[in-house]
């Protein structure tokens, strides 16, 4: 027989009911969540490989086109290329060797100075660089020695004609072309040079013959006809030159040197195409002879010079050495030597004088006027 219990049946009240059910919908929800995260992941997957496999961001490449240098002018993490460099392909069967040399032009290598192997190029390579700064005369000191050494060379020949070529002294440079013309094939490509050389100057001696035409209006002049102080050929010449001391106490020599210029009858003179050298030498200490320090100046005696009215125009040329300063310590004894006077007419040489001789034996006057004046 049933008995009754004496514990009671409790009922769930609706608070915990409401517990219950949040409780539940929190871990539906936190499930949903991941389960999400894992399917975005997976969808995603594809792309994340994709954009591995292409270009990274402008603003980390550090590859260059062939042939472009990085620009450090911008900064990359601020600044974009308003276009990103060109993607270079790589070939799969090259990949992982050493890239190809890119080939230099020849003409952007510098080439090196010619180092002398012997004592003769020695004394060529010191000529050259010796008539490059305008020292002609230790050049040529330093072709004849070569010349010396070996002498069927036409190298240090050729330098020589150079030499003179550069000093106006157009006749020694033929007499050096024609020995090199005389070695035929022996002399190799200096021979076609020396040909060449020989021909120019035949040119310019046949021209130099032929004669000038002459402007409407005007007389020929003939200038075979001798006159004093002019020679054949020549339109200008030099007079009697004197000289007249002067007082001046300040000085320790002063004096006046009168140049008398002739032309020749009939003869129009375009004094702009006139170029006379007045050249003052002095001793220093009784032994040196060296060109003047004192004051030189120079005009004409009656102005204009044009040979209009008389055939003959003076030139008048102030020498005036000074005095030491008063104590100032003596360092030189100077004295007056003598003078050279060159006279040039159209770049051509028309008279020249000197005083003593040997200044004009020791300096002789190119035929045709120098653009610098080598001695």
């Amino acid at each position: 027989m049933l008995a009754a219990s004496p514990i009671t049946r409790q009922t769930v009240g609706n608070t915990f009911t409401v517990a219950l059910s949040v409780l539940g919908a929190g871990v539906v929800l936190q499930l949903g969540a991941v389960g999400w995260v894992f399917i975005a992941r997976y969808h995603a997957q594809p792309a994340l490989e994709e954009g591995m496999r292409s270009d990274p961001p402008t603003f980390a490449r550090l590859t260059l086109p062939l042939g472009m240098r990085p620009d450090f002018s911008t900064d990359p993490f601020t600044e974009t290329p308003d276009q990103p460099p060109q993607q270079m392909t790589t070939d799969p069967a090259t990949a992982g060797l050493p890239p190809k040399p890119t080939p230099v032009p020849v003409g952007s290598q510098q080439v090196a100075d010619a180092v002398p192997q012997t004592r003769f190029d020695e004394l060529i390579l010191q000529g050259k660089k010796l008539r490059e700064r305008g020292d002609t005369g230790a050049a040529l000191t330093k072709f004849r020695e070569a010349g010396a050494m070996d002498a069927r060379s036409p190298i240090a020949i050729a330098e020589l004609a150079a030499t003179y070529e550069k000093m106006r002294l157009l006749d020694r440079s033929s007499e050096q072309w024609k020995r090199i013309y005389e070695m035929g094939g022996a002399a190799g490509i200096y021979f076609s040079l020396a040909e060449s050389k020989l021909k120019e100057t035949q040119a310019r001696a046949i021209l130099e013959a032929m004669p000038q035409p002459v402007a409407a209006g005007t007389t020929a002049v003939d200038t075979s006809a001798r006159i004093e102080g002019i020679a054949p050929g020549a339109l200008l010449g030099l007079g009697k030159m004197t000289t007249e001391d002067q007082s001046d106490p300040e000085s320790l020599k002063k004096f006046v040197m009168h140049i008398p210029v002739k032309a020749r009858p009939r003869s129009k003179i375009e004094v702009r195409d006139l170029v006379i050298h007045v050249m003052f030498y002095d001793k220093v200490d009784g032994k040196n002879v060296v060109q003047t320090s004192a004051n030189v100046n120079s005009k004409w005696v009656t102005a204009p010079a044009d040979w209009t009215d008389a055939e003959s125009e003076e030139l008048a040329v102030e020498y005036q050495l000074p005095r030491p300063e008063p104590g100032r310590a003596k360092r030189e004894t100077r004295e007056f030597f003598g003078y050279l006077v060159r006279l040039y007419y159209k770049q051509q040489l028309q008279a020249s004088a000197a005083e003593p001789e040997r200044l004009a034996e020791q300096y002789p006057p190119p035929p045709t006027l120098p653009i610098s004046n080598d001695q």
